[in-house]
């Protein structure tokens, strides 16, 4: 199974799944409070791609209908 992407923990070479969608989450919602600002800092589209970064290792660890690849 491919599982490029997303975000390692701590740096110890692991992904823990629930610490990466806190991370994720936690900054889905500062681009939804705080885009103008971000937007302003020319961090909008980095942002975003960060975001889409974390959301695509989770949509890949999805492999199947009841299937979830995690640590």
């Amino acid at each position: 199974v491919d599982l490029v992407g997303g975000y390692y923990d701590a740096g110890d070479n692991v992904k823990f799944g629930l610490p990466m969608a806190f991370t994720i989450t936690l900054l889905s919602w500062s681009v939804i409070e705080y885009g103008d600002q971000i937007s302003d800092a020319g961090e909008y589209y980095h942002a975003l791609d960060a975001i889409k970064w974390g959301t695509d290792y989770f949509i890949k660890c999805h492999t199947q209908p009841n299937v979830l690849w995690g640590q």
